[in-house]
């Protein structure tokens, strides 16, 4: 059982927080700065995130490509795309159904002089996604894993589900999305997961402890009710539902209501970094139980 796995993985977790925070630190302040203006997406060119994140993911050694789309924005006008897909193949005898891990690094851009630095909408995710590559790069793996830093989500989920258009749900086990990760005092992370994933989803609940919580939902009436968020549907609140929309399980990861959402105060000093190293390793640690090769 993927479970199983946990505690072994856990005796790394410790050493490797303070490596992955310096990185994370970096690699946030370099999202959220003014020569990345927001994040707005809609433009023709590859804009400068994209470009760093595909850096990134090619430095961690992974096959990386972009994927353009188009999209419509307002009346009659045409938005542009650009996803950035990373994968680490399977390299055990024998492999398992892929992982997808997903994260949209686009935000609301700029109005006027001022910008949106959108750190935990959705920078956080971005950054634990390259984190979480870098770690798992170095693994012998039984699953193909997909890393793709999705465009577009902000007007519609269209990087998403043009990404997840192309998929064959028959093959993909999980696609675990991660959007607004950075946990406040509460130290509490949500967990949206489908029902018919939960013989891989089990393994959350161990891969955390008691320093940042996972609470888990199979039903986003419940998680709505326990976030006191009536009007908000979380099965379509982020990329994952282009996911379910194509018949692939998934789990969400968020924090739920962040009270500086769109505003310009989503910023930078604002993100307990500590804190974020960890929810990176606990995520880390789930994902490795599934994914991992045992030892031979």
């Amino acid at each position: 059982m993927p479970w199983l796995r946990i505690s072994l993985l856990w005796l790394c977790f410790i050493t490797t927080v303070a490596q992955a925070g310096t990185q994370l630190a970096t690699d946030l302040k370099v999202l959220t700065s003014p020569e990345h203006a927001g994040r707005g997406s809609g433009d023709v060119e590859k804009n400068a995130s994209a470009r760093y994140i595909h850096a990134r993911f090619t430095e961690a050694g992974l096959e990386t490509y972009y994927q353009s789309f188009r999209f419509r924005q307002g009346l009659g006008k045409l938005g542009y795309g650009h996803n950035v897909v990373a994968t680490l193949p399977c390299n055990a005898h024998v492999c398992d159904k892929s992982l997808v891990i997903s994260a949209h690094y686009d935000h609301l851009g700029s109005r006027g002089s001022r910008y949106y630095p959108g750190a935990n909408d959705n920078a956080s995710g971005v950054v634990v996604m390259l984190d979480i590559a870098q770690r798992l790069a170095a693994q012998q793996r039984h699953r193909e894993i997909v890393f793709v830093a999705t465009d577009a989500e902000e007007k519609g989920l269209y990087g998403a589900h043009f990404f997840a258009a192309t998929l064959n749900p028959e093959r993909v086990a999980l696609n675990i999305n991660l959007d607004m990760l950075a946990v406040s005092g509460k130290n509490r992370l949500y967990v949206l997961a489908s029902k018919q994933a939960s013989d891989l989803t089990q393994a959350i609940a161990p891969a955390f402890d008691n320093q940042i919580r996972a609470f888990i939902y199979t039903s986003p009436a419940s998680m709505a009710r326990r976030l006191d968020t009536p009007r908000v549907d979380w099965l379509r609140a982020s990329d994952h539902y282009a996911f379910h929309k194509v018949g692939i399980p998934f789990a969400y990861f968020g924090i739920g209501i962040d009270p500086n959402h769109h505003t310009h105060k989503d910023q930078f000093e604002q993100v307990d970094l500590p804190k974020l190293a960890q929810v990176s390793g606990h995520i880390n640690a789930f994902i490795s139980a599934l994914s991992v090769a045992a030892a031979p």
